[in-house]
């Protein structure tokens, strides 16, 4: 019941803030698109979850936040607490886009996510990263390796593979919508207009802080690109 709630009233605020549009600041600017906790100093980090929207409140509200949902399965309470006050959070249904002008993104990490889209929404999303991103800047993709899952399957690992397929989401945000091997995901950013675009290997690659960011190298696709 509470699952459905926070459906519900992360997709209200959502679209009452669908036009925001952010103009950021410094040399360098580097953008986590579905970022979640998932989080690296420096990192503009937009995302449409629960923690995203009370990141701004006060220490007592996040503590509540919480203490009502099921994020101390993975995080201590002062955790949780220091990783929204210390990192800058954007709430934002990136079915609205991306909320940034032409041209003004040097780098966008997305761990995770074009497999939560619909393959129309995912080249939505893709173009926006082209159109964001400054003429050279750099898109680092990561998403469940199909080409993994069907290794595993032919080796008789089934329960293994259909872990890539099939989860036990609570949220809609958390159910896979489309897989993709290399060869799909570049087919979708040459379409965006990507250039360059290259397979990479866990934590190697040209954008910065992937110590930090990259995560589940036994079933994660790389990918690279610039525009």
């Amino acid at each position: 019941m509470l699952g459905k709630f926070v459906d519900w009233l992360t997709r209200v605020v959502a679209w009452s803030r669908r036009n925001q549009v952010h103009h950021p600041r410094g040399a360098m600017v580097k953008l986590n698109l579905g970022s979640g906790l998932s989080v690296a100093p420096g990192w503009i980090n937009l995302d449409g979850s629960l923690s995203a929207l009370v990141a701004s409140l006060p220490a007592p509200l996040i503590k509540l936040v919480y203490r009502l949902t099921s994020l101390k399965v993975s995080y201590r309470e002062t955790e949780y607490v220091e990783i929204l006050a210390r990192h800058k959070f954007i709430f934002h249904n990136l079915a609205y886009g991306i909320p940034f002008p032409d041209d003004s993104i040097d780098f966008i990490y997305s761990a995770h996510l074009l497999e939560h889209l619909t393959r129309a929404d995912a080249r939505q999303l893709t173009r926006a990263m082209w159109r964001v991103l400054k003429p050279g800047g750099c898109v680092r993709i990561t998403v469940p390796d199909l080409a993994r899952a069907f290794e595993l399957y032919q080796h008789g690992k089934t329960e293994q593979a259909l872990g890539f397929f099939f989860l036990d989401a609570a949220s809609d945000l958390g159910r896979h919508q489309y897989m993709y091997d290399f060869e799909s995901l570049a087919a979708l950013l040459t379409n965006a207009g990507f250039r360059a675009i290259e397979r990479r290997a866990f934590q190697s690659g040209d954008t910065p802080d992937l110590v930090l960011l990259d995560n589940r190298p036994e079933q994660t696709l790389y990918v690279e690109a610039r525009k």
